[in-house]
């Protein structure tokens, strides 16, 4: 999620193909209007809405470029995308809960009311450096991933504290919660933090909720992770920002890569069996039927 990354790889285009010389896939739609490098796509199911951050301007610089809208599908397929809140700064992981939208903001966590699209609130994360994904549960504690500083952060009534940190964890990115884990797509450990450098490509894996102990899902590392969901069959879906991929893990680590050729495949969403993948380097957000 660096522009100056941005530069490093070539357009491909939209040109998705599916693994094994599998027919490609194409998009159900795809929107452009009012999307400017979108790191999430998130589908509330409370809200039934879907929703979209734009970085907008530089990813880690406090710069009020940054916004969230809305993308609304008719029954007939048609989209319309609406802003629903401006002025943030680099907004990238969205998460709902009780009719309030949370968006990580490089060091704070932002509620927005989605009914309206006010700003309640800012929660400061000190020691942030650069704060990406966003996972809550049923109690309403919010975890969130701070990829160059390799920490994870737990948010409980309003109060933040480090909930793992260290180089094991990866420079976590993709966040999710399942069967008493806390699930993590990993970056790699960056060793340079001014273009996202990682020697070693990220792992998926899963942390313990109480004891914080830390298993691995996938045995090798399979890219530099960004978004992660589950589809309905339980497999994990995972996006490689750098190489603009997306893949299918199962929860023994198999590995197929389901859709390629993205520039820079972000902060990925599910809603039933359609895959959203906001495509940062293309300004693009793209739905896909997956089985």
């Amino acid at each position: 999620m660096n522009r100056v990354i941005f530069s490093l790889f070539p357009v491909f285009g939209l040109l998705i193909s599916a693994f094994a010389g599998a027919a490609p896939m194409k998009p159900v739609w795809t929107v452009k209007e009012h999307i400017d490098a979108p790191e999430s796509a998130y589908f509330d199911p409370g809200s039934r809405k879907i929703f979209v951050s734009n970085v907008s301007g530089s990813p880690g610089e406090k710069d009020g470029k940054g916004s969230i809208v809305t993308v609304t599908v008719s029954k007939g397929g048609k989209t319309s995308v609406k802003p629903l809140v401006s002025g943030l700064n680099a907004p990238k992981g969205l998460r709902a809960k009780k009719g309030v939208l949370y968006v990580t903001d490089i060091n704070e966590v932002v509620s927005v009311e989605i009914k309206s699209g006010k700003i309640l609130g800012k929660t400061e994360v000190p020691g942030a450096v650069f704060l990406n994904d966003i996972a809550i549960d049923e109690d309403g504690k919010i975890y969130v991933s701070d990829t160059i500083a390799s920490k994870i952060f737990v948010i409980d009534q309003g109060k933040s504290a480090v909930f793992a940190e260290g180089p094991e964890m990866e420079s976590p990115n993709g966040l999710l919660l399942s069967g008493g884990k806390l699930i993590v797509a990993a970056w790699g450990l960056i060793s340079d933090p001014a273009t996202f450098g990682a020697k070693v490509p990220g792992h998926l894996f899963g942390l313990d909720l109480k004891t914080k102990a830390k298993t691995l899902i996938t045995k090798d590392p399979i890219g530099n992770l960004d978004g992660l969901e589950v589809a309905a069959n339980g497999d994990f879906i995972v996006s490689d920002w750098v190489a603009g991929k997306v893949w299918r893990v199962t929860k023994d680590g198999a590995s197929t890569l389901i859709l390629d050729g993205f520039k820079n495949a972000a902060d990925i969403g599910m809603s039933g069996s359609t895959l959203l993948v906001p495509d940062m380097g293309s300004s693009t957000v793209s739905a896909f039927y997956i089985k």
